[in-house]
């Protein structure tokens, strides 16, 4: 049979096969794309820049000072006001400089203002501040009128001052913004309603007012506000010796809380969530229902006593309130009767072992379970075997609040009733509801603890040793220049917690290469390295 092929052999069999292999080819880029892990752009370099910057250094925010010397004649020159504020500048930075570590510090310390605010001159010397300050006046304003009465008057005559209408701008509520008010004794003295002999002859009779109480001649006291006063007796010539270093303490009481260089918070982070969330829970315990029962209405004392406080933590915290009752919740330590003390005590050294774990079901909150930080405070009701029931310090002493605190965990404070003839005279006898009066103390104690656990003293003292005083709102029990120090905390806490996550982020990523990235992470990412 004769050949009728007309083309080569195998060409026909290269055409079927590049036709059958050409899809493949074109193929495999649109699998790819198809299968590939998506992975939004992340900056990986600014990350880790800030990641470094973070580890080597502290979050600084700036605060302000302003001192005015109110004065009702004139005693300083322009060049000596000059002196002053560099030496108060220098002090201040000096005071600041061996704690640039603490997460309270201000940036370079405080922008320190000087003023000099007399019937007739105002003058001004110092850093320029980037915030309006109070303005010169306060002589005119009847200072001087009130500076003889209680603290809480000039306190809150200091405060209107500062927020009256015809300011061009409310200055007082703008935190990182500090004022502190100087003038001489002298002329505190010299009002008629104010006798020199009383001061002088230690004879001042005016309990309410720190300059009675001080045994140093002198009074310094920091306000509800953001405002301090001093008041002593100093010229043109011992302004920089003797006040300087009294405006410094009141800078570092300012700025941490303590008057000392050396103070440092006993809480750097705050007990949040990192939402910035928590439950207070509070509980009544019941140790022997068989003895008596206690009750309570506790809308009424949240109303009174903690709401107060609840809303003026709002700008750092959202706290909410629960509380419960129980029964039958004896304490782990055994407590022993005292006859000299007339009383049952538990040393100080068995409160680490006080609590019962076993019979106080404290956490019921099913709003906690997860993400929410739990503050306990339980108030416990001894039962009549162990009444009263006291804590026994160390210098065999009894505790003058019979409570105590564990931090991340909250507080107990022991409640013995003191009105045992109108429990027993009544006519369910083992029944009492604790009334709001009756339960002032206790929420003294609590807030006093709630204090504590957000790494604050308990209480604001005062040292008529060394002339310091402090005031405290009685219903928030937080100072306003105290709130602005929690924020600062909590800022500067929640900006290095973000730093860390991010940064711990940035080398999951970058080692786990099949790990999907999407465009919201990508967002949050660059939101965040916007912020800073």
């Amino acid at each position: 049979m004769a050949d009728t092929r007309t083309t080569k052999p195998g060409i026909k069999r290269l055409l079927i096969t590049i036709t059958t292999l050409l899809p493949f080819f074109f193929g495999i880029p649109l699998w790819l794309n198809s299968t590939q892990v998506y992975r939004a752009p992340l900056p990986f370099k600014d990350v880790d820049a800030l990641g470094s910057w973070a580890s080597e250094n502290t979050l600084l925010l700036p605060c302000r000072l302003n001192v005015i010397f109110a004065s009702k004649d004139e005693f300083l020159t322009k060049p000596e006001l000059d002196s002053v504020a560099s030496q108060l500048i220098l002090h201040v930075q000096s005071l600041m400089g061996g704690n640039s570590s603490d997460h309270e510090t201000c940036q370079n310390g405080f922008n320190i203002q000087v003023k000099y605010d007399t019937e007739n001159v105002c003058l001004t010397s110092g850093q320029t501040l980037d915030s309006p300050t109070w303005p010169c006046g306060l002589v005119k304003y009847g200072f001087f009128n009130s500076a003889q009465l209680s603290d809480d008057i000039l306190d809150n005559v200091l405060w209107n001052y500062a927020n009256k209408e015809e300011n061009e701008s409310t200055v007082q509520d703008e935190g990182g913004l500090y004022t502190v008010v100087v003038l001489r004794k002298s002329q505190i003295e010299s009002l008629d309603s104010f006798s020199k002999d009383d001061v002088s002859t230690g004879g001042c009779t005016n309990e309410q007012s720190s300059i009675c109480k001080s045994k140093t001649g002198w009074s310094t006291v920091v306000g509800k506000y953001r405002h301090a006063w001093i008041i002593g007796d100093f010229n043109s010539s011992t302004v920089e010796s003797e006040v300087v270093p009294r405006i410094g303490d009141v800078a570092l009481t300012f700025l941490r809380g303590s008057r000392s260089a050396s103070g440092r918070s006993k809480a750097r982070n705050l007990p949040l969530s990192a939402e910035g969330e928590a439950i207070l829970s509070f509980s009544l315990l019941n140790a022997d229902p068989d003895t008596w029962i206690f009750d309570w209405d506790f809308e009424e004392l949240k109303r009174q006593f903690f709401q107060p406080v609840v809303e003026a933590l709002s700008g750092i915290a959202r706290l909410t309130i629960e509380s419960q009752v129980l029964y039958y919740t004896p304490k782990a330590v055994q407590s022993r009767w005292d006859a000299s003390l007339n009383a049952h005590v538990v040393a100080v050294k068995q409160l680490p072992f006080f609590v019962n774990s076993n019979e106080w079901h404290l956490d019921t909150s099913s709003a906690a379970a997860g993400r929410s930080k739990l503050l306990h405070f339980a108030i416990y009701v001894p039962g009549g075997g162990e009444y009263p029931l006291h804590f026994l310090r160390k210098n065999d002493q009894l505790s003058s609040t019979d409570g105590f605190t564990s931090p991340g965990w909250g507080g107990v404070v022991v409640y013995n009733p003191t009105n045992l003839s109108t429990i027993s005279s009544d006519s369910h006898s083992s029944f009492h509801r604790i009334t709001p009066k009756e339960f002032e103390s206790i929420a003294g104690v609590i807030v006093a603890q709630l204090r504590t656990l957000f790494g604050l003293p308990p209480i604001l003292s005062d040292d008529p040793e060394t002339g310091y005083f402090s005031l405290s709102p009685a219903r928030t029990g937080f100072a306003e220049w105290e709130l602005d120090l929690l924020l600062r905390r909590r800022a500067i806490s929640d900006m290095t917690a973000a730093a860390s996550t991010l940064m711990s982020l940035s080398r999951l990523v970058q080692k786990l290469s099949s790990m999907v990235i999407m465009d919201e992470i990508g967002e949050q990412v660059l939101r965040f390295l916007s912020f800073l």
